[in-house]
């Protein structure tokens, strides 16, 4: 150290000469708080002695403080911790703070010049600069430094064997440099780095990865690299991507983020191959066009297919948050399908086994949401393709856009007031299943609904008038018989359209206490048609219409003691629950039956109504009925009773039963297509929930018919996911068909029975194991089976799966026996922090494995 006096002097001179100049980047130099804590391990493996990376500034989990250990994603083993800033002036910017140095010895010189010898620390700032040798040139505005340079500022450390820095520019150029860009996990090393003023760090020969230090399973290495810490975005030329020290690819021009920021350039291709569509490759573009809009550009390549493109536009404004959508693949070749080429080696036309084949195939999608922040709003919700067999063909490369049996095509434009909403929306829909085409289109339907409220009190009035438009005829085109080429049948519907009318004003109070609730009500109901009479008979009304008025009761008590079992507490309710609804005669005998030519017999007014599905929940509804088609005019009284055994440290239910029936006061009901006759109590509902454990979750419902002693439904699923990402489920479904099997001999008439349970087990050292298995018992047949294997860590993620489903391409054309399985290896590789290699893995296990999508969440 200088002597007091001499050190004032110096450092005087240099914040007098080169205080708008000098470059000093940093953070103080500390030890970590393992070497300054005498009771920290000193075990050779794993003591601070034995980690070669803390010139890193890389601690080992162990090592971290609380916070951030706690932080720490579970497949990291430790992360890049700074030392402190904890000197003088540290946290002011550098042009704000004088420049000050120690050394072990100094000189100055006749020149002007000053050299600094042993142990130099410069800051200036939160700047700090380390060396063994330091000379100042005036001159030049040149520090020259020499030794074990280390360079640092917040966020950035550089460490070289030589350093040139230009005071009057503020650029630095280190030779034999490694770098580390702490909150962004980068890491790397250069022949010749530079640290411009802009804040950009240039290296030549240099490499770039996000691995853990020793463990480095892919890096960007070669060439040049340019690190713009402060545009957070990354620019690489001739450079070559290598895992496991193989080079991969090859890469002339590639940009990357440093860290989240959004950032123009090519995006790392996917890549798949399957027996009917061969290689599928994407190569994503990413355009950020302003900080308000950016776009995802994507050519592909599918083998059996053609080439074709997608492309995604999202635009964000103040009003307005939109995203467009659309994919294209001109003159589809049609796949290599084993199963279609049979049926055409039949005798089966082309054009009705391989329909889009040489048809231009294409996908547009909308989604737009807009506000005012109260006064109105608007949505838009819109995809349609080009043909129903679109998604099971092609799917999307990299558009996130599915559906399973109908795709919508909505916009709605509303106002909002204190009291009353008013909507106008335009639906439409486009079946993905092939015999179905009785869906009508909403064109329009405006709905004007109010609300009030008075303390306890509350006044609806819902008001919807709706427009259902349909194509007049629709024809089919379909095989009969998979095995008779001559089977080949056209059939043709004829539909009426009409305009519907449906009032709901109710009236209620509601009123809670701990002890319970009491809600009546009272409400009068309305709906009327106006049919199109093009295919009506004239025995059939044009304008049939119904009313009824009706009184409900919805009340419940709340029954609690404290318990005690096993030296476990719990506190323990009775929830006894009764709804009740009066209701006057509604007659809709003209919604039913109604007479179209050229058929016989008739039809029912269903334009957009279908029945719930019973269940527990179901008992204390208003109605059966979902949508407006039908009013629900049957008395009826529904009981319930719940207990739950609630743990009273967390709140949660360690276990809840519930039992309930619904009694019908009349034996004559309207149903969705005809009355129902002799039912005076619905089925027997029962449901089953249990949290014994934070990560467990059990469920079970059973709909049992007492008047016929069998059961109609049941299920029970098992949920587990703890804090280890271990993760299991386990569910049975069994449903009783209408029909007797024996007597009918139709498959489809047998009970449903089926097991279907899938794990995520981890093993250790970031491995997991993958599996489901989807079993129909009833047919004795696999639906699906899927076995793979996760190796996750810090670095790179790798998931490689073998999986073999029920090939339904052809379902519609083939008897279940025909099916024929397909099977497939696929594989996914992420390189985090980079980009990744597909994804059909990960898509599989987030639509195949329930809770998947969580645990995702719980390990970043």
């Amino acid at each position: 150290m200088l002597e007091a006096p001499r050190w004032r002097r110096l450092t005087l001179a240099i914040a007098q000469i080169y205080r708008p100049h000098v470059l000093a980047i940093g953070l103080a130099a500390a030890q970590p708080a393992w070497a300054q804590d005498p009771a920290a391990p000193t075990d050779p493996v794993s003591g601070p002695a034995d980690n070669p990376y803390l010139y890193l500034d890389w601690l080992p989990a162990w090592q971290l403080p609380a916070e951030m250990r706690a932080g720490l994603p579970p497949a990291c083993s430790g992360a890049f911790l700074p030392p402190p800033r904890n000197y003088r002036d540290a946290h002011l910017r550098p042009d704000e703070a004088s420049l000050r140095a120690t050394a072990d010895a100094s000189q100055w010189l006749d020149d002007g010049s000053a050299q600094l010898r042993g142990n130099v620390h410069i800051t200036q700032g939160y700047r700090q600069l380390f060396a063994d040798q330091v000379d100042v040139e005036p001159g030049d505005n040149t520090a020259y430094l020499r030794g074990a340079i280390e360079i640092r500022e917040p966020n950035l450390l550089v460490r070289g064997r030589a350093a040139e820095i230009h005071t009057d520019s503020r650029a630095a150029k280190i030779e034999d440099a490694t770098y580390v860009i702490h909150d962004e996990f980068i890491h790397g090393s250069a022949t010749y780095a530079s640290r411009e003023a802009s804040g950009e760090l240039n290296l030549v020969g240099g490499s770039y990865t996000r691995c853990e230090p020793g463990h480095v399973v892919w890096q960007i290495n070669g060439g040049e690299i340019n690190i713009d810490n402060v545009e957070r975005q990354g620019v690489a030329r001739n450079v070559r991507l290598e895992i496991l020290d193989v080079p991969v690819f090859y890469f002339p021009y590639l940009r990357f983020p440093v860290g989240s920021a959004r950032l123009s350039g090519l995006l790392f291709p996917s890549v798949s191959n399957s027996d009917e569509n061969g290689w599928d490759v994407a190569i994503p573009y990413y355009w950020n066009i302003a900080p308000q809009m950016d776009a995802t550009i994507v050519p592909r390549y599918i083998q059996y297919r053609g080439t074709g493109a997608e492309v995604e536009v999202r635009h964000l404004s103040p009003w307005f948050n939109t995203e467009i959508r659309a994919a294209g693949l001109p003159n589809d070749k049609g796949g290599d399908d084993e199963d279609a080429r049979k049926l055409i080696d039949r005798g089966f036309p082309e054009e009705l086994v391989l329909p889009a084949k040489g048809e231009d195939r294409w996908l547009a999608n909308v989604e737009q949401q807009g506000s005012s922040g109260g006064a109105w709003f608007t949505k838009i919700d819109y995809t349609k393709v080009s043909d129903p067999d679109y998604f099971r063909d092609l799917d999307t490369a990299n558009l996130s856009v599915s559906a399973e049996t109908a795709l919508s095509q909505a916009a709605s434009f509303g106002l909002l007031g204190r009291h009353w909403r008013a909507s106008l929306r335009l639906q439409e829909y486009q079946q993905l299943v092939k015999d179905r085409f009785d869906t009508y289109s909403q064109l329009p339907r405006l709905d004007v609904d109010g609300n009030y409220r008075w303390g306890d009190w509350a006044l609806s009035l819902d008001h919807q008038l709706t427009s259902f438009d349909h194509d007049d005829t629709q024809t089919i085109r379909f095989i009969a018989d998979p095995l008779d080429p001559d089977s080949v049948r056209t059939a043709s519907r004829n539909f009426i359209t009409a305009d519907r009318a449906r009032l709901d004003y109710e009236f209620g109070w509601e009123r809670q206490w701990l002890w319970g609730y009491f809600t009546p009500g009272v409400a009068l109901r309305y709906l009327s048609y106006q049919l199109d009479d093009q295919f009506l008979r004239p025995e059939s009304s044009s304008s049939p219409e119904a009313s009824a008025a009706q009184l409900t009761l919805d009340t419940g008590l709340f029954f609690e003691r404290d318990g005690r079992a096993w030296n476990f507490d719990y506190i323990q309710t009775l929830e006894p629950r009764l709804f009740a609804l009066v209701s006057s005669d509604a007659d809709q005998q003209d919604f039913n039956n109604i007479a179209i030519m050229p058929r016989d017999g008739g039809d029912d007014l269903l334009f957009d109504t279908s029945l719930f599905t019973f269940s527990y929940d179901q008992l204390f509804r208003d109605s059966r009925f979902n949508g407006n088609d039908r009013i629900d005019d049957a008395d009826r009284v529904a009981l319930g009773l719940t207990t739950r055994f609630i743990d009273p440290v967390s709140g949660r239910d360690l276990l809840a039963a519930s039992v309930g029936q619904v009694f019908y006061g009349e034996d004559v009901q309207i149903g969705l297509r005809e009355p129902i006759l002799d039912q005076p109590r619905s089925e027997f509902a029962a449901r089953l929930e249990s949290r014994p454990l934070q990560s467990l979750r059990i469920s079970s419902e059973l709909i049992y018919d007492d008047k016929d002693t069998e059961l109609n439904r049941g299920n029970v699923t098992l949920r587990y996911l703890d804090e280890d990402l271990r993760l299991f489920n386990f569910s049975y479904r069994y449903l009783r068909q209408d029909e007797d099997f024996e007597i009918t001999g139709n498959p489809a008439d047998q009970p449903v029975r089926q097991v279907d349970a899938s794990m995520v087990l981890p093993i250790g050292g970031g491995t997991s194991l993958l599996a489901r298995a989807n079993y129909d018992v009833t047919f004795e047949r696999e639906l699906e089976y899927l076995a793979g294997v996760e190796y996750d860590s810090c670095c790179y993620q790798a998931r490689l799966a073998w999986r073999r489903t029920l090939d339904n391409d052809l379902a519609d054309v083939l008897t279940p026996e025909e099916l024929e399985y397909e099977e497939g290896i696929y594989l996914d590789f992420q390189l985090k922090g980079l980009a990744g290699l597909g994804t059909t893995v990960t898509r599989m296990l987030t639509e195949g494995i329930p809770n998947f999508e969580q645990r995702e969440m719980l390990r970043q």
